[in-house]
Parts: structure tokens; sequence; C-alpha cells
């Protein structure tokens, strides 16, 4: 799971909870339970006042601060219990919002009220995507009650890594067992984002019925893929020399408004990564077993192979095995002098629509063209 962290006092009778994170996901579910434990579903009607507070400009920031306030003076029902959650509340970070004037002032007077100490039977849960630790807000929260935050790691590796502890305690939980190779390609499809991995999984899981062994077969067949993994379709197809299929994906990339020199970058990442694995294929420092795509990877151990695998940012000896055998069968597609000419021509790409104004999308259809218009006269696999 997301790395947590509880830098308030962790007192069980604590008034203030401060819950915030990058992972949207568990930010949501962790405040919604503890509202639910702070006011049983049977008292809510009359002990909970939810306050919406992911807003766009000041004024709304402004006025859900003002409920805010109001609904911590008001008395719950009868005298008894009352749980007000400012929900979502996106002016506690550092952006224009939460940079006004006017918000700052109406926030303090949230602060002094917290530092004073709130009402009798009132309690007050915040959640957040960002909340800055400088501020005299999140001082005061941390000194008066409980905060919880929810990182993301910073390397996309430990990303990785994360999302497939997520996905296998998810999936251990509904009861479904999933190979090495099903997860890879789960986690191909769905990114790290937590929601994502999540709501997948809850559709396996009912797509399965009584069936409790998930396949490959299963993921193609129902996980929806994310934005960030149809951008990784591109590189896929590229990699696979698939033009129409190439075609398709591009076209809708380019409809979901994605960076045009962002692709370009997912494309000069790829052949990166294609010409490791053809140099080490054709030096014979790995080999391979199973049927492509899905080959399987085992690098040798030798003095050459260390010193070649340990000068490089990312060692490719630590990659998911499933996820290299996708790469070197790829790169046996190619030879080394057309994947060093397609890297050549991405970055020539690249540099050309930086400075474009128009037509960009015609640009990187011709760079399709000139990257798998050509097929390979003979095999290259070797």
């Amino acid at each position: 799971m997301t790395a947590k962290a509880n830098t308030g006092s962790g007192n069980a009778d604590a008034k203030v909870h401060l819950v915030f994170g990058e992972d949207e996901y568990l930010v949501s579910t962790n405040s919604k339970n503890l509202v639910d434990r702070l006011c049983p579903k049977a008292d809510q009607p009359f002990g909970l006042e939810i306050i919406e507070a992911r807003v766009d400009t000041v004024a709304d920031a402004i006025t859900s601060i003002g409920h805010c306030l109001d609904g911590l003076r008001t008395l719950g029902f009868l005298g008894g219990r009352k749980v007000v959650w400012l929900r979502d509340a996106t002016f506690l970070g550092t952006n224009v919002v939460s940079e006004s004037a006017d918000v700052k002032a109406r926030l303090d007077d949230l602060v002094k009220l917290i530092k004073t100490g709130l009402p009798q039977g009132q309690i007050l849960v915040i959640s957040s995507p960002k909340v800055d630790g400088r501020s005299a807000f999140f001082k005061a929260c941390q000194s008066a009650g409980n905060v919880t935050k929810f990182e993301l790691p910073d390397k996309s590796y430990q990303l990785e890594q994360q999302a497939r502890v997520t996905a296998g305690d998810a999936f251990r939980k509904v009861g479904l067992n999933i190979g090495p190779d099903a997860l890879e390609e789960f986690l191909d499809k769905t990114g790290p984002d937590t929601r994502q991995i999540m709501q997948e999984v809850e559709k396996l899981s009912v797509y399965l019925g009584d069936r409790k062994n998930l396949e490959v077969a299963d993921v193609h067949a129902i996980v929806s893929p994310s934005r960030e993994a149809i951008s990784w379709d591109l590189a896929d197809a590229v990699g696979n020399r698939d033009l129409p299929g190439a075609f398709n994906v591009l076209r809708q990339l380019l409809f979901q408004g994605e960076n045009e020199v962002g692709l370009i970058i997912s494309l000069e990442n790829r052949f990166r990564d294609l010409l490791l694995y053809r140099e080490a294929f054709d030096r014979k420092w790995l080999s391979v077993s199973g049927q492509e795509p899905w080959l399987k990877v085992e690098w040798r151990q030798s003095s050459e192979v260390e010193a070649f695998a340990s000068s490089l940012v990312k060692d490719p000896r630590q990659v998911n095995p499933y996820r290299a055998g996708k790469l070197v069968a790829q790169a046996r597609k190619y030879s080394r002098q057309e994947l060093a000419r397609c890297q050549a021509l991405t970055v020539s790409a690249h540099e050309t629509l930086v400075s474009a104004t128009s037509a960009k999308e015609l640009m990187l259809e011709f760079l399709l063209i000139k990257l798998l218009g050509a097929k390979p006269a003979v095999p290259v696999a070797g």
C-alpha cells in the first residue's frame, strides 16, 4: 500500500483530523472510513455536516471556509456530537487560490478556532490532495489532533514496486490468484494509480465469478487502459513494428489531448531500451525462453555483464522478467542499425517538434511512417 505517515499525536479522542496526500484513492477512502467511525451512519443525518471544498476560485474557497466555521460553531442535534467534514480542500497547498490574501485571512480564522479549541462535542475532519507543511494551518492541525499523509514515491521504480504490492494485496483480498505474467500485464494496463488498480480488480472479480485463477487473457478482455498505459501502448505498437496499431493509438492519444513532445519522449525512451536489449542479446549476455511476445529473460553472470549493467542509470537486470521479455521480443524485430536509425529519427523529430507552432500531429504521423513504413528484408531475431 501507499506509504502512510502519522505526524500528529495519534490521540483517538482528538477533535481535529487532517488526511491528505497525492494518493487520491487512499485519502478519499481513509477519510470516509474515519468519518464513519467518528459518526456512525445511523447518526449522520443529524450528526454530520459535509462542506465540499474542491474549488477553483477565491470566492468559492472563502465560502467553503465560512461554511466550515459556521458548522463548527453550530451545536449538534440535541447537543450531541457533531462531525464537520471539510472534504477535498484544494486551497491548502501552494496555488493561486491558496496564495490569495482573502483566502489566507479566512483560513486564519479557522486556525484560531483550532488553536483555541473546538466547541464541546464538535469534531473537524479535513481531507485534501495537498497541504503546505510550512503553513500555520498544518501546524495547528498537527498540534491539536491527528495528521495522516498518504505519499507517492518520488522514483518511478519505487512507484512501480508500490503498485505491484497494492495490486497483489487487492487480488488476495477478493480471493483471486494471479501469476506474475498476468500481474505485469495488469499493471501495464492500469499504471500505478491506486484507484484505477482497485476498480479494475473489482471488475475482474465480478467477471471471473466462481473462477479464482486469473489469466493474461482475462486481463486483455476486461482491464481498461489508463491514460498513461495508452502512451505505453504507442511505444509497444512501435516496438512491434505495427504501423496500423501505432496510428490508431496515436490518434486516440491526440484526441485525449496528450502532449506531442511527451509522446516523442516515450518513443525515444523505448528505442533506447530496445538498443540496450538488442546489444545484450547479440552479445549473448542474456538468454530467452518461451514464445513471443512473452519471452522469459535470464541474464548471464559474468564480469562483462556486471560492468555493462552497473554502468547504466537503471540496471536492466532489475526489470521484471516478464516486462524484460516483452522488450527483448520487440528488440529482436529490429537490427542494431535499424534501432540506431529509429533513435536518430525520434531525436530529430523531438528537436523539430519543440520549435514547431503548427502541424504537430502531422509530424508525428510522418515519424511513424518513417519508423515503421519499411519492413525488414530478412528476419533480424538472430
